[in-house]
């Protein structure tokens, strides 16, 4: 397809990644033809798949299951197919995972009784950024997320501390010496072994029934949920739940989602109550292997918590699966109000300025002292300060020597200023932001042929204190790096983490349900990381733990609640976040907004649906919704209701001013004022909504909330969420660039096993490939044999989410023998540009040469059609369906 249908978002993220260009790792062997070189390990990144069964393991017998995984196995060896099962399901998923080539995963989905085929994924540790502080030193009022939520007044007012819940956690295990959690771990296992890595070809699991913390995510998200060391000065959102722990990944590296629902079949059948899952398959489907599992774990009174994500920079539809199953309480990460930073002191004055360290450069050693320099064209309006001028470094030779470099960001990348300041002698570098916050930036390469080394220590802090110290620089300024972190109001508290994901789901229902603080947090880590037991970090999955520590409280404190109503209850009580300019922050990013333990805990109304999802204007229009306002109270409550605009998304995910609707509540309109609304002791009303979308963003998403203020101070929200246009005008099939975005080659793609070649959509073959559909030994980029199927496959790039992919097989002349192969529910892919065999930049879809009747294809000429229909495509549409039809190729019997 010639539209690059990725976000530029993702293309920008993936191009500090190295570029594989063609040609790369040619191996030896027959001669190359008119097609692009692929590594030959990118034919086995991807071997891992989910084999669905018909049938609900919810509404099965074990024997029924039981009967049906038999019968399967039985005829999958009779047939032949070559494959390797590596786990069975039988709890909230009825079927395997296997091990097997793209070729014999078609022929595995054609076997009786087979529903769907779903990629194993590889999934990578939550992300926890450090903040680079002693920890040791850290003081117990860091803990101010607590406050953010009200988590600290229910412990303290309330009584509440999750006593009696059991709450399992799926991670990288837990400290099982650390003080914060003593006599209560009353389960766990550790399902890989501390030298498994699911990104290492090869690498097997060796469980265990020890799921001892060697890398360090599973302890940060413990201490948030459930950590409790008064002697440390910590006490996590519910310190006295009962802890299940499930260790999934080794001490480096990722595990996979096979892994992962594995686990989540075991908490279950442990008995846990509540499960935390921070980690998951971005890019996914509601209806993904771990999804639905997360969705039936609800179903039969479990709640669920799950990190949304921090593909934040992926665009929208980014948010990941387990969190995207229904009731599953998908969380965004909210930055906290109050930030233990790293600090010097600004001589003029005595001023103490927080900082954070830049990665990828050394820590400032405590005590160093330097005075400031700059360029002598920097202000605190230059946009290219420190950035090179036709390619030459802006400082003098030696005018650094000795100094602290103040510079601004903008223009060009930091690295970029950094190399130029510290060859201009700068001892340092002291980085002040150019927009509200702090930046987040990093002083490694971007790529692997960079070599240059960072040999001094790289700081930033915000603007107004780059101002600051702008302004002494004429006095003699110098600084001095203090050995204590301090605490400091954070300018973007109460604002959404940058790399929290955005929604909707494919099918257009609202992502993210819900947020909590996930951005600068205290929370335990291993006690031989160094760090003293505790440490600041970020990431959605420190988020989720705070959320599934406020659900232990209300189960202790709200015994009778449904894990099915756990999801509504919390966003019903929500506040909804707004941005540093003023207005909410996309219902895409936030959901209802922070959560509010106090609120949920005595507010006696609950909103049914919590959330509204209005489709695609185009094909709906106005939406007609009725919400149901119950008031279990003994007082009448009466609201006034309101439609706050929030703001929208472009199809790329850019985020745009707030696009108000249209909005009627009982036939009175709310646009510009409210809506009176009395639901009386005891009983309920009816909210009958109309919504009538904007017209803008095209092709992008708008939203916002009905939010409800009493008399007596409640206040609720309902979030609702829509596409603007058309979303059959969303493309699917994408292009891939291999040298870091500057080209693209047409996909889909032929491609050749044998001889690692693909061919992009379009390239003209003066002589067609040959397959022999046997197994073949080959060379691999080292010069080894490997045996490959010879049978053609497709490279397949997904831009967007598709609802079903079919691939048929046509004759010479054009007329179709019938689909081999068909796959529901696909992924995106997380990038448009090829970096190695885990970019996820496309997939394989194989032929095994068997026709669709069953019998192997004669020796002639053929062409592969693949079609995919688009998320909530009509099948009966064309203009749903987009189709690729490959080159001729040809069929070799010998």
């Amino acid at each position: 397809m010639s539209l690059k249908t990725t976000p530029p978002l993702l293309l920008a993220l993936s191009a500090v990644l190295a570029a594989c260009g063609p040609g790369q790792g040619t191996p030896p062997g027959p001669a190359t033809g008119p097609g692009f070189k692929l590594s030959s390990t990118a034919a086995s990144a991807r071997t891992g798949w989910f084999i669905e069964l018909a049938g609900d393991p919810t509404g099965l017998t074990a024997q029924n299951l039981g009967a049906q995984q038999t019968s399967f196995r039985a005829q999958a060896s009779a047939s032949g197919v070559q494959y390797r099962e590596t786990a069975s399901y039988r709890t909230l998923f009825n079927g395997f995972a296997v091990q097997a080539s793209p070729a014999e995963l078609g022929r595995l989905s054609r076997l009786p009784g087979v529903i769907g085929v779903y990629p194993v994924q590889q999934i990578s540790p939550p992300r926890t950024s450090k903040a680079g502080l002693n920890a040791q030193a850290l003081s117990p009022d860091v803990q101010s997320a607590l406050a953010m939520t009200g988590a600290d007044l229910a412990q303290s007012q309330l009584g509440l501390s999750g006593k009696g819940v059991r709450v399992g956690i799926i991670d990288t295990g837990l400290d099982l010496g650390h003080p914060a959690f003593q006599g209560r771990v009353v389960a766990g296992y550790d399902f890989v072994g501390d030298d498994y890595d699911a990104s290492q070809p090869g690498s097997k699991p060796v469980p265990d029934a020890s799921p001892d913390d060697c890398q360090g995510n599973g302890t940060n998200v413990a201490g948030i949920l459930g950590g409790n060391d008064p002697a440390g000065g910590f006490v996590g959102v519910a310190p006295g739940v009962s802890l299940g722990i499930y260790k999934v990944f080794g001490c480096q590296g990722t595990t996979d989602s096979a892994t992962l629902l594995t686990a989540m079949e075991r908490a279950k059948a442990d008995g846990m109550g509540m499960l935390n899952i921070s980690l998951g398959v971005p890019f996914q489907w509601p209806q993904y292997p771990t999804a639905r599992a997360a969705s039936r774990l609800v179903k039969r009174g479990v709640v669920v918590s799950a990190a949304a994500g921090d593909s934040g920079k992926g665009g929208p539809y980014s948010v990941g699966a387990p969190a995207l199953g229904e009731n599953v309480l998908a969380v965004a990460s909210v930055e906290n109000t109050r930030v233990q930073l790293g600090n010097f002191t600004l001589t003029t004055g005595g001023a103490v300025i927080g900082y954070r360290p830049v990665s990828g450069s050394p820590t400032a050693p405590v005590g160093l002292n330097l005075p400031v320099g700059k360029l002598p064209s920097s202000t605190p309006i230059t946009d290219n300060d420190g950035c090179s001028i036709d390619g030459l470094n802006p400082y003098k030779a030696g005018s650094l020597n000795g100094q602290a470099a103040l510079v601004r960001l903008g223009n060009c990348a930091a690295r970029e200023k950094i190399i130029n300041a510290q060859n201009a002698g700068a001892q340092a570098i002291v980085f002040y932001n150019n927009q509200p916050g702090f930046a987040s930036m990093t002083a490694a390469p971007a790529t692997p042929d960079d070599s240059r080394s960072i040999d001094i220590p790289v700081v930033s802090v915000l603007a107004a204190d780059g101002t600051r110290i702008d302004a002494a620089i004429a006095g003699g300024a110098r600084l001095t790096f203090n050995a204590d972190p301090q605490t400091f109001d954070n300018p973007s508290g109460n604002t959404l983490s940058a790399f929290s994901a955005f929604g909707v789901s494919p099918d257009l229902e609202l992502k993210p349900d819900l947020a909590a603080p996930g951005g600068w947090v205290r929370t335990t880590t291993p006690l031989k990381s160094g760090s003293g037991g505790y440490a600041v970090l970020s990431g959605t999955g420190l988020a989720a733990p705070q959320v599934s520590g406020i659900a232990a409280l209300l189960l202790q404190g709200r015994p009778g609640i449904q894990s099915k109503d756990m999801a509504a209850l919390l966003m019903n009580n929500s506040a909804l976040l707004t941005t540093l300019d003023g207005p909410p922050a996309p219902v895409q990013q936030q959901g209802a907004g922070l959560v509010n333990v106090l609120a949920a805990s005595s507010n006696p109304v609950t909103a049914t649906p919590a959330k509204l999802s209005l489709g695609a204007s185009q094909t709906f229009g106005p939406r007609s919704k009725v919400i149901v306002l119950r008031n279990s109270g003994t007082q009448t409550e009466t609201f006034t209701a309101t439609n706050v605009a929030a703001q929208s998304l472009d199809r790329l995910g850019n985020v745009m001013p707030p696009q108000p609707t249209g909005m009627t509540i009982n036939g009175q309109t709310v646009d510009g004022g409210g809506v009176r609304i009395t639901v009386p002791a005891g009983g309920e009303t009816e909210l009958n909504v109309l919504i009538t979308p904007p017209s803008r963003p095209v092709l992008g998403q708008y939203g916002g909330a009905i939010a409800l203020s009493s008399a007596s101070g409640r206040r609720m929200v309902i979030p609702y969420s829509g596409f603007v246009g058309n979303y059959q005008a969303l493309t699917v099939l994408g292009d891939v660039s291999f040298d870091g975005g500057r080209t693209f080659k047409n996909f889909p793609a032929l491609y050749d096993p044998r001889t690692f070649e693909f061919y992009p959509e379009g390239l003209n073959l003066a002589d067609p490939p040959a397959y022999t559909l046997k197994d073949v030994q080959v060379f691999d980029d080292n010069g080894q044999k490997i045996t490959v199927l010879d049978a053609p496959q497709v490279l397949v790039h997904f831009g967007h989410q598709a609802r079903r992919l079919t691939l048929e097989v046509l004759d010479g002349g054009g007329a179709s023998l019938g689909s081999v192969f068909t796959q529901e529910y696909i992924g995106r892919s997380a990038t448009n540009i090829y970096t190695d065999p885990n970019s996820d930049a496309f997939s394989f879809v194989g032929w095994d040469g068997t026709l669709a009747g069953g019998q192997m294809a004669p020796a002639g000429t053929y062409q592969l059609r693949l079609r995919v229909l688009k998320a909530l495509g009509n099948p009966a549409a064309p203009t749903d369906t987009e189709t690729y039809l490959s080159q001729k190729f040809t069929v070799v019997r010998e």
